[in-house]
């Protein structure tokens, strides 16, 4: 069993925006949502699919065309539920790279963030601390001080 302080000395610090890199859009600013225990979420409009492609126009007016590796069924409130292909996207925050990360490809034209980070990428990969108060410190490699 693992210490209260062993547990905060090994994690990262992020603020609740950090920008993200990922491969065939460029730099971009995600929302942190430690309240997201789904996949991670891409901006995904004029969303066209067949049993294995899904085409789409993401941010920058950019059209990618990608593998579905799954299909999953969202909840977007009121009983409104909504199925979406999940993509898997190359990645880099704060200089470390992330292959195949799974993003589900949802609408957010109506959203201030383009891309939800979800709390198991946080959890499992970013092995991270959110501090609600930060912004873009993910490249300052902070660390909990003992």
């Amino acid at each position: 069993m693992i210490t209260f302080k062993q547990f905060f000395i090994e994690k990262t610090i992020l603020g609740l925006e950090e920008d993200i890199s990922i491969e065939g859009i460029g730099r971009i600013r995600a929302k942190l949502d430690t309240g997201n225990g789904a996949y991670n979420v891409i901006h995904g409009e004029d969303l066209e699919m067949d049993e294995q492609t899904a085409r789409f126009t993401t941010i920058n007016n950019i059209r990618l065309e990608l593998p579905i590796e799954d299909m999953i069924t969202i909840n977007v409130g009121a009983g409104n539920k909504e199925e979406r292909p999940v993509c898997l996207f190359n990645c880099e925050i704060g200089g470390r790279s992330f292959p195949k990360i799974p993003f589900s490809v949802g609408n957010r034209g109506d959203n201030t963030h383009k891309i939800l980070i979800g709390k198991n990428f946080i959890q499992k990969q970013l092995d991270a601390l959110i501090d609600v108060g930060l912004n873009n410190v993910a490249s300052q490699n902070l660390a909990y001080d003992a």
